[in-house]
């Protein structure tokens, strides 16, 4: 993570390096590029509830503050591609603070070999991140399907043509967003991509903390589908299903007796476009975690009430509202099993 002195020293490079109504920096004849990109959004969680709060927010209260800003700069010279992306955000995740953290979130060269393949190196998203919510229509994302996210010292690959999209990854020594090693992570994903239907399917594997931290060996496939209804109404349906070994106790420091905990969540959700300004969204959610599971012999009941429970299932229903070209307004309330009542945001995006 950075120093705030030296995030502060980029970010004013960044905004010297051209006029203040510029996003180009640079463009050449040749296809070379330069450009600034960013957001800044404003909004966060009402109501989460306690008895369904597992691994969403770092505390239970009335309002989680999820407001962010992004600010990075990309780039091409030659076959060469380069990026460099800031993040200000909050720690909300299970074991945070809920304090913002400035961070670099992506940093990587990548070399193009042609108009549809293409390689890139550093710090930068695993493969299957970029399809893992594709048949996900909501705003804020409903069952998360865990993969890998962000990761250093990665290698990725991928391809895109007319219809076919595909993409592997690998990254040495893996961490959980909260820092704990994982092992080496590999992933990757498949799809095709027509107009009315288009489907993406994504595999990983995770070598495991081996002692390290309570994260073992993990085998995760995921699947995204999208299905346009009419002009207007848009299906999707995204799942996952995971076997991830956790360690089960812990002595001097040392994780000991990983055991398999079998996990699974699915969303189906609709988008209707009443205009070009307004768009409803509806979603119906499951997700079950044997972690949770009261009846499971490894259930932790330090860490777990024993109303939990080893399911749960809500729905959601909610707006996106477009003032002006790249400004999004959203708010969503949900019922049933959620792990809160409701989401709002504003997201400028530059």
């Amino acid at each position: 993570m950075l120093r705030k002195t030296a995030v502060a020293i980029a970010l004013t490079t960044l905004f010297c390096a051209s006029s203040a109504s510029a996003v180009t920096l640079q463009e050449s004849d040749n296809g070379d590029y330069l450009r600034l990109y960013g957001e800044v959004g404003v909004g966060g969680h009402f109501g989460t509830d306690p008895n369904y709060n597992f691994n969403e927010f770092y505390d239970t209260k009335g309002y989680v503050d999820d407001s962010r800003a992004t600010m990075g700069i990309l780039g091409q010279r030659s076959n060469y591609i380069y990026r460099l992306e800031l993040d200000y955000q909050r720690r909300n995740w299970r074991g945070g603070d809920g304090e913002f953290e400035l961070a670099i979130d992506k940093m990587y060269v990548g070399y193009v070999f042609n108009d549809n393949q293409w390689i890139q190196l550093g710090l930068t998203d695993t493969a299957f991140d970029k399809y893992d919510h594709y048949g996900d229509l909501t705003f804020n994302k409903a069952v998360e399907t865990g993969e890998a996210g962000d990761q250093e010292n990665t290698i990725k690959y991928e391809a895109e043509f007319d219809h076919l999209v595909y993409g592997v990854s690998y990254s040495y020594e893996g961490k959980h967003k909260s820092g704990e090693p994982q092992g080496d992570i590999v992933n990757g994903y498949v799809g095709w991509m027509r107009d009315t239907v288009s489907l993406v399917v994504g595999l990983e594997g995770r070598g495991g903390s081996q002692g390290l931290s309570k994260y073992g060996k993990q085998m995760l496939a995921g699947a995204g589908m999208r299905f346009e209804a009419t002009p207007k109404l848009t299906l999707g349906l995204n799942g996952f299903i995971e076997d991830e070994d956790l360690a089960t106790r812990k002595s001097g420091g040392v994780y000991l007796a990983y055991k398999t905990f079998r996990n699974f969540g699915v969303t189906f959700s609709g988008k209707y476009s009443l205009n070009d300004s307004w768009d409803i969204i509806a979603s119906a959610n499951h997700e079950q975690y044997a972690s949770w599971d009261a009846e499971h012999p490894d259930y932790d009941y330090r860490e777990l009430p024993p109303k939990y429970g080893k399911e749960r299932r809500w729905a959601g229903l909610g707006f996106k509202h477009y003032p002006a070209e790249g400004i999004i307004l959203s708010v969503e309330g949900r019922v049933g099993e959620a792990p809160e009542i409701a989401y709002a945001y504003a997201r400028i995006f530059f």
